[in-house]
């Protein structure tokens, strides 16, 4: 049996009362043409979930009936609906892909107050309360005026990963006549609060298109089609990815000063990490910051120290570093709290240059102007941090070009360094400071977040 690819599209109608509602208009055409890009592949079972407002007779076959049924709905109209059919995919072994096309209503009714609608009156004349799902069941009288209160839904797309990590989420940003940088940032931001592992995000009125990849990076393309067919082509590299899933286990943080105060640590481990954080490498947004860095340990029933996941790097001095204990058959258990994803990205390093390096750090900055030629430079458009494939790419670009020290930089992600307990701290940050521009984010190499981007 195929795993399944679900396509949602179309806005969502939220009753209030009789003939009166709040809806997102949206008619299914971004999901149609996803589907017509995807439908061609025959790995995947592609199963388009038109809402009420998107559905047109043609779009739909006996598997939208038999999920809306399993559901326990009849079609997909309102936001509890969309609920109930999300629930029910993520309950299933077989749903690999959700690709969230849907314009969700972001409202419901909460209460309303009517009154006079004599100008010079305006006296109130009855209040009402919604019952939970933000429905008054008695028809309003339109001769008077209404003032009706709303308050924000839950947002089904938080759910869907918070449950599901194997589920692959697509998820997509609007907005309006904004600066090309406020859409980066609200479609950055939304992938990070919903972990969804592409966001299509666009500007309606700018004709502005990109895809943001959880590496912080947008893809971007000069027409809506082009942006599309670009989704597409990443959806079906990146759903190919496979992810090994580490143990969380109870217990405290490694504190590295302590580790070094201990001679635990390689000397040259925290040096590097304090020039970088001094230098502004790890940079800042809403209140995370990207990359990962760690080091082996000695004389300690774990392993390894490795940077902990959905932190501000920053403060790590302070705060503390996942403890990674590897058992005999190669199984990863982390205490102290989740680290990076990169950290499988660390393990494959170790494996494969054994004895040769020690430490490793990672950080999204972009490429200086004379760039050293030698440096090798891998694609990272068809890897997610974090996979194994993106690993196995990592480790076989990675080349020794200082003493002790192997290097590789990810196109539009950053680069990975590895060191030598033996290596000299300064040369290794003179090296990364002559080649990276610590400053920036690898995103400012597009051209229009160079000017303003508030991480």
């Amino acid at each position: 049996m195929k795993n399944k690819i679900y396509i949602f599209c179309g806005g969502t109608i939220n009753r209030v009362a009789p003939h009166f509602a709040i809806c997102s208009p949206a008619y299914g055409k971004v999901g149609t043409e996803i589907y017509d890009h995807l439908s061609s592949q025959e790995y995947y079972d592609v199963i388009q979930m038109p809402t009420v407002m998107a559905f047109n007779g043609k779009n739909v076959g006996i598997d939208y009936i038999d999920v809306c049924k399993k559901s326990g709905v009849s079609r997909i109209e309102s936001n509890e609906d969309l609920r109930k059919v999300v629930g029910y995919l993520k309950t299933q072994d077989d749903t690999r892909c959700i690709i969230m096309a849907s314009a969700v209503a972001d409202y419901i009714a909460k209460d309303a107050e009517f009154s006079d609608s004599d100008p010079y009156s305006n006296k109130l004349v009855d209040s009402k309360a919604a019952d939970d799902k933000g429905y008054f069941k008695e028809r309003f009288n339109s001769s008077l005026n209404l003032s009706l209160h709303m308050v924000c839904d839950d947002k089904i797309i938080d759910s869907i990963r918070s449950e599901r990590k194997d589920i692959f989420l697509v998820s997509f940003k609007a907005t309006s006549d904004v600066p090309f940088s406020e859409t980066y940032q609200k479609g950055l931001s939304q992938l990070k609060r919903s972990s969804s592992n592409l966001v299509f995000a666009n500007d309606i009125v700018r004709k502005e298109n990109m895809v943001i990849t959880p590496e912080e990076y947008p893809y971007v393309s000069e027409n809506r089609e082009d942006a599309l067919e670009n989704l597409c082509e990443m959806i079906l590299s990146r759903l190919k990815l496979t992810f090994n899933r580490t143990k969380l286990i109870d217990g405290e943080k490694a504190f590295p000063l302590n580790l070094e105060d201990n001679n635990k640590i390689p000397e040259n481990f925290i040096p590097v990490l304090e020039g970088l954080i001094t230098h502004g490498a790890f940079k800042e947004f809403n209140k995370r910051t990207a990359g990962h860095f760690g080091c082996k340990v000695l004389r300690e029933k774990y392993q390894r120290i490795s940077s902990v996941r959905k932190v501000d790097h920053n403060n790590v001095l302070s705060e503390g570093m996942s403890k990674i204990f590897v058992s005999p058959d190669g199984e990863i258990s982390v205490m102290g709290g989740k680290a990076s994803v990169g950290e499988h990205t660390q393990q494959m390093v170790y494996d494969h240059l054994g004895d040769k390096v020690d430490s490793i750090v990672h950080f999204h900055c972009p490429p200086k102007e004379g760039f050293d030629k030698r440096i090798p430079i891998k694609s990272q458009r068809n890897f997610e941090c974090g996979s194994n494939e993106c690993s196995l790419n990592c480790v076989s670009g990675m080349e020794e070009l200082m003493e002790g020290v192997w290097v590789v930089h990810l196109e539009n992600h950053g680069p990975n360094i590895a060191f030598s307990y033996s290596a000299d701290p300064v040369k290794i940050l003179d090296f990364i400071k002559k080649n990276w521009d610590l400053s920036k984010k690898i995103a400012h190499q597009v051209e229009k977040l160079q000017e303003h981007v508030n991480y």
